[in-house]
């Protein structure tokens, strides 16, 4: 049986848009344009795998029906993903205070929306499994494709550009896991592995390495240098996010 999503949004152009999109991928799409009208539809008894939740809505806003929903012990483990056309600094914060796992930014990328609702449904980890996972890359795109993946699936993400930054951002607060981008400007990821895994204080921090070239990175000296797992992009992300799992779950 395909998933149910329940698209919560008073555009109607974006309302058909994203709903198109994933009626395509095979999903079972409701739309509704306010909070009555999705209360009086869940009031049946219906129980959504994911609810996209458009944070300004008319009358009882996006965040305060949340909040609302996620009150309900039957609703607490559906996941909710705000989507706002203003994200500002803070707004996830405000999303996830209010139960929200994340959120996605208007107008949708269409090419990668299946994808981040895919990422979203295929893990969704409780509070006690939520990871706190650092990315060290300096393409912006990819960077963000990551960060995305990760929030959909209910994680906290700390982001560096560079190996340098990483290392005294590693000074202030320690992740469980690491995904490296091994082509990095100034210290390249092998190098910043191999201080790492010098380091006691943080020796055994699992690391999941990337790279668009396999031929300067090989994977048996990655692997020997201590890496948790070993991927060459393009990475499908519900693939990148097992990995990532797996690897903070794996004995130090």
């Amino acid at each position: 049986m395909s998933a149910l999503i329940v698209l919560v949004d008073d555009n109607a152009f974006n309302r058909k848009l994203a709903g198109d999109v994933l009626e395509l991928e095979g999903y079972e799409v409701r739309t509704f344009e306010d909070a009555p009208q999705v209360l009086a539809f869940l009031a049946r008894g219906t129980i959504p795998d994911l609810i996209l939740m458009d944070i300004s809505l008319p009358g009882m806003d996006g965040l305060t029906l949340t909040r609302h929903l996620k009150s309900e012990p039957r609703f607490a483990s559906t996941p909710i993903v705000a989507i706002t056309a203003y994200a500002m600094k803070g707004d996830e914060e405000r999303a996830l205070q209010a139960g929200c796992s994340g959120y996605i930014t208007k107008p949708i990328d269409t090419r990668r929306f299946p994808e981040q609702v895919a990422a979203f449904l295929t893990a969704q980890p409780s509070d006690d499994n939520r990871l706190k996972v650092m990315i060290i890359e300096d393409d912006r795109i990819d960077m963000k494709l990551a960060g995305d993946v990760a929030r959909l699936s209910g994680h906290m993400v700390l982001s560096n550009t560079t190996a340098e930054a990483a290392i005294k951002a590693l000074r202030q607060s320690t992740p469980d896991v690491v995904l490296l981008d091994l082509n990095l400007p100034g210290m390249d990821g092998l190098t910043f592995l191999r201080q790492l895994k010098a380091d006691p204080k943080v020796a055994s921090l699992p690391v999941v390495a990337v790279t668009a070239y396999p031929d300067s990175f090989q994977r048996t000296q990655m692997m020997s240098a201590g890496c948790a797992a070993y991927l060459v992009k393009p990475v499908d992300l519900r693939q990148l996010m097992n990995e990532l799992v797996a690897a903070s779950k794996r004995p130090a």
